[in-house]
């Protein structure tokens, strides 16, 4: 396969875009995250107050009644739900961290200089390397951590990827690694969007 510097020069581009479409818009923020729980930290307790006179039972307008010389039910509270409103805020953060790396990066690329080139790859590598180990280091719960190590393992081949293209010794070697690149990209966005589900985030959207 041949490969002109200003075909690969294009292409770059087009990884670069899609990419910044796979990991998320870096204007985007975790305001559409809707808390399971209006409050995640528990109320502190209070000292019990005097013992009273017990009182008797409130009767509640259209509540079934116990029958008579039975006691009635008593219901016990349920735990509160888990609020992931923390960890959505600190995924969206390295999320958008990512983005605007790439977005930093993009117009970097040359239509001549395969060094240049190589070097743009260099820096998206470290990028993608930075926003693994990131994700790899936040809290998800046992429930989301198959759909979080899924998103890892795609962050992780985009950036060996990339390893790979930083070191191409020419442009021809660089057409059929930007082209993997290209394929991985809906492989992330989609592994990004299922932790954003979970995260009750709103998805990222797909490049154009």
């Amino acid at each position: 396969m041949t490969i002109s510097p200003s075909t690969a020069a294009a292409l770059t581009g087009t990884v670069l875009a899609g990419l910044l479409a796979a990991c998320g818009s870096a204007g985007a923020t975790s305001a559409g995250y809707v808390p399971l729980t209006a409050s995640p930290t528990p109320a502190p307790a209070t000292a019990d107050p005097a013992p009273a006179q017990a009182q008797p039972a409130q009767v509640v307008p259209g509540a079934p009644q116990a029958p008579a010389g039975q006691p009635a039910k008593v219901v016990a509270p349920q735990a509160p739900a888990t609020d992931f409103s923390a960890l959505s805020r600190r995924f969206v953060a390295l999320r958008n961290q990512d983005s605007q790396g790439l977005a930093a990066i993009k117009g970097q690329t040359s239509n001549s200089d395969l060094e240049a080139d190589k070097r743009v790859m260099a820096q998206a590598a470290t990028i993608f390397s930075t926003y693994a180990q990131q994700l790899r280091a936040l809290p998800f719960p046992a429930s989301m951590r198959t759909d979080a190590d899924a998103l890892v393992t795609a962050v992780t081949t985009v950036q060996a990827t990339f390893v790979q293209a930083s070191q191409v010794a020419s442009f021809n070697d660089l057409g059929p690694l930007l082209q993997k690149l290209i394929d991985t990209e809906d492989v992330q966005l989609t592994a990004t969007n299922v932790v954003e589900k979970d995260l009750s985030l709103p998805l990222s959207t797909p490049k154009p």
